[in-house]
């Protein structure tokens, strides 16, 4: 009975090492809101006017994939400009890697926000175009 019962404790361990890390809340809300303060073409899509991007943020992940992709719903207040309303909605989907290495006996992994792409827009008033940017992120 014991030695069935440390075979099983053996397999759900290499199964549970097999598992892909998954990208953390806190990490996509951080990376994103960073992300979004200097998205142009992204805020002013949400915005429908020009502007620089968002001065601040709210993120909420609606969707998760496990290759670390989904949708998270941005609420953005954007840089002040020519008709630029005062708050901006929409939906994002995100797409992240990550590294790891080992000191000592402790991992760290790093995250990258590699690609952003606008998927629905809720500002009133303005008109959902495609937008698809390539992330410039140092990690989290």
């Amino acid at each position: 009975m014991r030695g069935w019962a440390l075979g099983l404790v053996v397999v759900a361990s290499l199964g549970l090492a097999g598992c892909k890390k998954q990208v953390p809340t806190d990490i996509v809300q951080k990376s994103l809101t960073s992300a979004l303060r200097n998205a142009p073409m992204t805020a002013s899509a949400m915005c429908g006017a020009q502007t620089r991007g968002f001065t601040s943020s709210t993120i909420t992940v609606t969707k998760r994939n496990p290759d670390n992709t989904g949708v998270a719903h941005v609420r953005g207040t954007p840089w002040m400009g020519q008709g630029v309303p005062s708050s901006c909605e929409g939906d994002v989907e995100f797409r992240y890697t990550y590294s790891s290495r080992k000191i000592g006996r402790n991992t760290r992994t790093t995250w990258y926000l590699d690609h952003l792409k606008l998927i629905a827009v809720q500002t009133k008033g303005v008109q959902l175009k495609q937008v698809d940017e390539n992330v410039d992120d140092q990690g989290e």
